[in-house]
């Protein structure tokens, strides 16, 4: 389908964990943009992304409102998991041949640049534009798949900075480990790095949304109605982790689909993504 701002809002929704309002419009010059917005909030104290829909390249821009001071000295003041994981975001823009332009209180930096986390920030934008890509010739698919994975990209960036509060279903882990007492604190670990909003909206942005052990896409499965249905895994035990271990989510994090990801925890230490492809292959054979 064309790229449209409900479907959009609704796909970055559900990676982020923040609910998204979206709406549509077109620059002066005729260049059609999609606009999201934290809902529920007043306008001038979040943030817009605006992305512009040009001939052959998309143009993602973050913009906070007019109020939103606070909002961003916060931002500034992220802890080292989200600077990683907002570089890490980044870095895989860059890698995938996309222009960065950030600045902070009018300076242009670059992401790698430790200085931008020694001042209070007073302003910040960033602008990801992504050219020679198959975008408005005809192929209204490809046009909606390469706008959500751009939007998401600079999605999981920002979201990696925002003072946003825990998963609800944290406290509710317990639920999920009785009867087996000995693996209880080890299964809450992982449900909480694997649930964290950040974590999750950067996996995402990084790996995509097919399950890396079958290849299942739920959206190409069942429909738009699973569109994005995707659980996180996380790779490394977290036995093997330090209380101070800060998540790379390129290399720490992968999709799963959710009958992988149950197969895969159990057991502790978890099935591998590699066994879990050994035990498919296995069975195809049969």
């Amino acid at each position: 389908m064309s790229p449209d701002p409900r479907s959009l809002a609704e796909r970055v929704s559900g990676e982020t964990g923040l609910e998204f309002s979206g709406r549509e419009g077109r620059d002066h010059d005729g260049t059609r943009w999609l606009e999201l917005q934290p809902a529920g909030y007043p306008p001038g104290q979040t943030f817009t992304l605006r992305t512009l829909i040009g001939w052959r390249r998309l143009d993602v821009h973050f913009r906070p409102g007019n109020f939103a001071g606070d909002l961003m000295a916060a931002m500034g003041s992220a802890d080292e998991t989200g600077r990683r994981t907002f570089r890490t975001v980044l870095d895989v823009c860059r890698d995938a041949e996309a222009e960065i332009t950030l600045t902070i209180n009018g300076t242009a930096y670059s992401p790698d640049d430790s200085a931008i986390w020694e001042t209070q920030w007073r302003s910040f934008s960033l602008d990801v534009r992504r050219g020679m890509l198959a975008i408005n010739d005809g192929n209204a698919e490809e046009d909606m798949r390469q706008v959500e994975l751009w939007t998401s990209r600079v999605a999981a960036a920002v979201l990696a900075l925002l003072p946003v509060e825990a998963d609800d279903n944290d406290s509710e882990e317990s639920a999920d480990v009785i009867g087996f007492p000995e693996g209880a604190r080890t299964r809450i670990e992982v449900n909480r790095y694997e649930r964290d909003r950040r974590n999750r909206a950067a996996a995402l942005a990084i790996h995509g949304y097919s399950c890396k052990a079958c290849k299942l896409d739920m959206g190409e499965r069942y429909g738009s109605a699973a569109a994005g249905l995707i659980e996180v895994h996380h790779v490394t035990p977290v036995s093997q982790l330090g209380k101070d271990y800060i998540i790379d989510p390129r290399t720490d994090l992968t999709p799963l689909c959710p009958n992988c990801h149950s197969v895969a925890h159990r057991r502790s230490p978890p099935w591998s993504v590699d066994d879990l492809r050994e035990m498919l292959a296995s069975t195809h054979e049969n």
